[in-house]
Protein backbone atom coordinates (compact mmCIF):
# COMPACT_ATOMS: atom_id res chain seq x y z
CA UNK A 1 0.00 0.00 0.00
CA UNK A 2 1.24 3.36 -0.83
CA UNK A 3 1.69 6.09 1.51
CA UNK A 4 -0.16 9.40 0.91
CA UNK A 5 1.65 12.65 1.78
CA UNK A 6 -0.05 15.44 2.80
CA UNK A 7 1.12 19.37 2.38
CA UNK A 8 2.57 19.03 5.22
CA UNK A 9 4.82 15.51 5.39
CA UNK A 10 5.72 16.79 1.66
CA UNK A 11 6.86 20.61 2.50
CA UNK A 12 10.34 21.70 2.22
CA UNK A 13 12.47 21.62 4.88
CA UNK A 14 15.72 23.76 4.83
CA UNK A 15 18.29 23.33 7.64
CA UNK A 16 20.98 25.93 9.11
CA UNK A 17 23.59 25.15 11.04
CA UNK A 18 24.32 28.63 12.97
CA UNK A 19 27.54 28.25 15.15
CA UNK A 20 30.18 31.84 15.59
CA UNK A 21 27.74 34.44 13.87
CA UNK A 22 27.89 32.19 10.83
CA UNK A 23 25.07 30.44 9.24
CA UNK A 24 25.47 27.82 7.04
CA UNK A 25 23.07 25.97 4.28
CA UNK A 26 23.08 22.58 4.56
CA UNK A 27 21.78 21.84 1.49
CA UNK A 28 24.57 24.15 -0.40
CA UNK A 29 27.05 22.29 1.77
CA UNK A 30 25.28 18.94 0.66
CA UNK A 31 25.25 20.47 -3.18
CA UNK A 32 29.03 22.16 -2.86
CA UNK A 33 30.37 18.04 -1.84
CA UNK A 34 28.47 16.26 -4.45
CA UNK A 35 30.08 18.60 -7.19
CA UNK A 36 33.38 18.32 -5.40
CA UNK A 37 32.87 14.11 -6.08
CA UNK A 38 31.77 14.62 -9.66
CA UNK A 39 34.63 17.29 -10.42
CA UNK A 40 37.45 14.64 -9.24
CA UNK A 41 36.30 11.58 -9.59
CA UNK A 42 35.00 9.13 -12.36
CA UNK A 43 33.44 6.79 -10.27
CA UNK A 44 29.21 7.03 -10.49
CA UNK A 45 28.18 8.45 -6.57
CA UNK A 46 26.35 6.07 -4.92
CA UNK A 47 25.72 7.75 -1.58
CA UNK A 48 27.69 10.61 0.61
CA UNK A 49 28.01 11.67 4.20
CA UNK A 50 28.89 15.13 4.79
CA UNK A 51 30.56 16.26 8.01
CA UNK A 52 30.16 19.88 8.63
CA UNK A 53 33.13 20.99 10.49
CA UNK A 54 32.89 24.75 11.54
CA UNK A 55 35.80 25.34 12.89
CA UNK A 56 37.98 24.13 10.12
CA UNK A 57 36.16 26.23 7.44
CA UNK A 58 35.41 23.08 5.78
CA UNK A 59 32.79 20.40 5.49
CA UNK A 60 34.21 16.77 4.88
CA UNK A 61 32.88 14.00 2.77
CA UNK A 62 32.85 10.66 2.27
CA UNK A 63 31.25 8.47 -0.62
CA UNK A 64 30.48 5.30 -2.00
CA UNK A 65 30.46 3.38 0.77
CA UNK A 66 33.50 5.59 2.46
CA UNK A 67 36.40 4.44 0.12
CA UNK A 68 36.84 8.04 -1.32
CA UNK A 69 36.82 11.36 0.54
CA UNK A 70 37.30 14.99 0.20
CA UNK A 71 36.36 18.39 1.44
CA UNK A 72 34.87 21.72 0.54
CA UNK A 73 35.19 25.05 1.95
CA UNK A 74 32.02 26.13 3.79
Amino acid sequence: MGEILTPELSAKVVVYLEVADQKYDMAEVSEKAKADFKANHKEKLNDIKVYVKPEDGKAYYTANGGNISGSVAL
